[in-house]
């Protein structure tokens, strides 16, 4: 199999995987509010300002805007102006909002956990390894 042939088998089997709707769980926690709400969650005393969010995040400052509104109004973050400087604003994830992603993440490790009990150890292990040189590779890349 060529380079060539390799990325179209991959492509379809990420389609494949995408149009599945068993992965629908997997695939929302990479996204969107899900994304955010992992990030903020990483270090949940850690206050940031959108604009940090949108780079860390590399979304626009549009869809970091947008995002946080509607996760404010569902109680999952919180903003907060600086005290030194009113024009800051700080945001920050919720116990609510850490309660969420966790069990979303929860959701998740399920789903998988299920998927590699099909695998043996040693495909698991594969797996991992080409999956952390394939991000290595392509975190690489400009």
């Amino acid at each position: 199999m060529d380079k060539r042939e390799t990325t179209q088998a991959f492509l379809s089997a990420m389609r494949a995987s995408y149009f599945n709707n068993t992965a629908k769980t997997s695939a929302d926690y990479l996204r969107g509010e899900c994304r955010m709400l992992s990030f903020l969650n990483i270090d949940k005393e850690r206050q940031y300002q959108s604009g940090e969010l949108a780079k860390h995040l590399n979304i626009t400052t549009a869809r970091t805007a947008a995002t946080l509104r509607t996760l404010e109004k569902k109680g999952y973050v919180t903003r907060s102006v600086c005290d030194g400087d009113k024009r800051k604003i700080f945001v920050s994830i919720t116990p609510a909002g850490s309660r969420f992603i966790e069990k979303k993440r929860e959701d998740v490790c399920l789903f998988f956990d299920r998927i590699f009990d099909e695998l043996s150890e040693s495909d698991r292990r594969d797996f991992i390894r080409l999956i952390s040189e394939i991000t290595e590779i392509a975190g690489n890349m400009k």
